[in-house]
């Protein structure tokens, strides 16, 4: 008897030995990616500094803006595999002062992970050299009837030759579930079917983006992202840190096509498309030319959540 409680206090000595190699690799790996977001948070923050201080802002008032943005391209969120995604979206930003607005839009999107309807609407400031807005972000997603809700704040600085902007995401619903079909089986070789309930994690984003103007009628954009470091769901999306690169060119004042805009992350989630934007605004604001193209910038970073790579 004596020997066997010796061998089971080794068993279990071994076990817990295991579990806690376990979780110290665990909180190491956490430690280490709060590092990483730590350095990008303090990166972003000392270019937005020396920006500030270095190059001359240029003047900013809220416009009025209105548009249409029909896209397609393909998409690689948390499922497995990828696929062919198009829609359209609806935005406007409506100013109630100089100072102060409102921006909404709508977006319907079909193609890979299901069809997605949504919506987005929040209020705006623009100081003398850029503006910032605080959108509430609702997404439904028809696989699995899910809601997701997203508070989401934007900050854009204009420059003048350049804009910078930075956004981030983060998600406030509850989990949510899909309900899918399995098939198991048995130790006789019998298939049976069972329907399980399969998580639907939502990530948070962080993201600055950098729009270069070579000239009045040519945009050229790229930044950095990081998602997926907090909240819930972190474990289980993993954290990503990726890329944003994009062109447009403005054929008519009323008419931008923009060939290709793309995000990546290291957890091989991408979104590719390409598109054209029918913007409509007052005619003394096309005749500013500057800051149309501000306020429009403006408005398609602050689009729904869809447009930007939040939605799971």
């Amino acid at each position: 008897m004596g020997l066997i409680f010796r061998l089971t206090t080794k068993a279990q000595l071994f076990k817990e030995e295991g579990v806690f190699s376990t979780g110290w690799v665990t909180l190491e790996a956490s430690r280490q990616r709060r590092r990483h977001v730590r350095k990008v948070f303090i990166l972003v923050i000392t270019i937005v500094f020396y920006l500030g201080i270095i190059v001359p802002p240029v003047g900013s008032e809220l416009q009025p803006v209105a548009g249409l943005t029909l896209f397609g391209g393909a998409e690689r969120g948390n499922e497995d595999h990828a696929g062919g995604i198009g829609g359209a979206e609806i935005l406007g930003l409506y100013p109630l002062s100089q100072r102060f607005g409102l921006q909404g839009s709508l977006l319907n999107q079909g193609g890979n992970g299901g069809y997605r309807l949504g919506l987005s609407t929040g209020p705006v400031y623009a100081y003398d050299s850029g503006k910032l807005g605080l959108f509430g972000d609702y997404v439904h997603r028809n696989r699995g009837d899910n809601n997701f809700f997203y508070l989401r704040g934007v900050w854009s600085h204009y420059f003048d030759k350049f804009d910078l902007v930075l956004s981030y995401s983060q998600p406030v619903n509850p989990v949510q579930h899909t309900r899918v079909t399995v098939i198991d089986q048995t130790a006789c070789g019998v298939f049976q079917k069972r329907g399980v309930n399969v998580k639907e994690p939502a990530i948070n984003e962080l993201k600055g983006i950098v729009r270069y103007y070579p000239s009045e009628k040519i945009e050229l954009n790229a930044g950095l992202l990081v998602n997926s470091f907090a909240g819930p769901d972190r474990n289980e999306t993993g954290t990503g840190f990726g890329g944003v690169f994009g062109a447009a060119f403005q054929v008519f004042d009323w008419l931008i096509i923009r060939p290709i805009q793309a995000q990546m992350d290291t957890r091989e989630r991408y979104r590719i498309t390409s598109g054209v934007e029918l913007i409509w605004a007052p005619l003394q604001q096309y005749e500013r030319g500057r800051v149309q193209k501000s306020d429009t910038s403006f408005a398609v970073a602050g689009g729904a959540a869809g447009t930007n790579g939040c939605i799971p």
